[in-house]
């Protein structure tokens, strides 16, 4: 699985949200980049607002879900912006878009559900032992009382993060690239990032979001 993101501090002039997505396609059918994908199945997140406390905002409800770096720095950055004087931020020039490899136990939500679905087989397998044991031995009742709340505090709910999540089917680089220009709006503060892979992981990913 790849990721790749853009945020609106990093491109070289403000822009919209719309001419932002523009910029991510123009990266996604770019091949002279490195780690660029095989297939081009999508999920793109985005977030948008219409001032830097707003957008910050919303990504702190996101990150604090799912930890997602370029969202995270985006979230600090518009975070200071709207404290602070526009004289005193880092500026950039614009930032290079590339690839990164990425896995699904990377995202939080991901490798939570997994401990949790790994737990509850344990617990499943471990059912009828624990009742062989309490019919020969009573005294254990309180040590497999204590062992089931420990399991099922392992119990993994997925939430809303708020972000916008589009599932998008392509076969190349040109078609995925196409529906992501089309993405977007007018709003000047935004965030987008999108996950590259097989349908089933790109799936998991948006099942917890």
């Amino acid at each position: 699985m790849h990721n790749v993101a853009l945020c609106y501090h990093q491109t070289a002039a403000p822009c919209s949200m719309q001419v932002g997505a523009q910029l991510l396609a123009s990266a996604i059918k770019d091949d002279s980049r490195t780690d660029k994908p095989a297939s081009y199945g999508g999920l793109l997140l985005s977030v948008s607002a219409t001032d830097p406390a707003a957008l910050a905002s919303k990504l702190e409800s996101i990150n604090e879900y799912c930890p997602i770096p370029e969202f995270i720095a985006c979230g600090r950055y518009a975070k200071s912006q709207s404290t602070l004087e526009q004289t005193q931020l880092v500026t950039y020039d614009g930032q290079s878009i590339e690839w990164q490899i990425n896995t699904l136990q990377n995202l939080l939500p991901i490798r939570e559900q997994l401990i949790a679905d790994e737990l509850a087989t344990i617990n499943s397998s471990g059912q009828q032992l624990i009742t062989t044991i309490d019919d020969a031995l009573t005294q254990t009742a309180e040590l497999k009382t204590a062992r089931d709340e420990r399991l099922n505090q392992a119990q993994f709910t997925a939430q809303s993060s708020g972000v916008d999540v589009q599932l998008i089917t392509a076969g190349t680089a040109k078609q995925l690239a196409d529906s992501v220009a089309s993405k977007g709006n007018e709003h000047s503060y935004w965030a987008l990032c999108l996950f590259v892979g097989e349908m089933g992981e790109l799936n998991k990913i948006k099942e917890v979001l």
